[in-house]
């Protein structure tokens, strides 16, 4: 019986030691989360989209277009990525505001459309806004929410 005690006892200690010795090795990534995308995904995508456009990083705010998005029905990706690339040699700052009016999701793709304003104040010194309606298809990808397409519009 006291063997019996101690051969459990080993086993569990044992099991319950072994998540602290596989401490240093790499786990597994998370799998991509796949399904519908949601109203708050898409709300949480347009802050994110907004902030990084905002913080005038190429890399970062390039980073939420899918390889394959079309702007304004045209511009490819590698334009998209030249225009933003010039506005931010050209700008001191670049601050957008959104405001959603639809969000609609149908399966692993989505849409949102609203209002934005850009506020650019110019390496030079000079300030301009533009504003209009804006629109964003979205698609999940590899489990991650990129633009599949983006248009938009300037108000005279």
């Amino acid at each position: 019986m006291k063997q019996m005690i101690k051969l459990y006892l080993f086993l569990f200690l044992g099991f319950s030691l072994l998540p602290l010795l596989d401490a240093g090795a790499s786990s597994p990534q998370t799998p991509p989360i796949h399904g519908k995308i949601q109203e708050s995904e898409v709300r949480e995508f347009i802050e994110h989209y907004t902030r990084r456009f905002s913080e005038m990083n190429l890399e970062a705010y390039m980073d939420l277009f899918s390889k394959g998005a079309l702007e304004n029905r045209t511009l490819p990706y590698t334009d998209i990525r030249e225009a933003y690339r010039k506005t931010l040699q050209g700008s001191h700052v670049l601050s957008m505001n959104v405001s959603l009016q639809v969000v609609r999701s149908d399966g692993e793709t989505a849409f949102a459309s609203g209002r934005y304003q850009i506020t650019q104040i110019l390496k030079m010194g000079r300030g301009r806004v533009f504003q209009g309606n804006i629109q964003w298809w979205l698609i999940r990808q590899d489990g991650v929410i990129k633009i599949r397409e983006i248009n938009y519009g300037i108000d005279p």
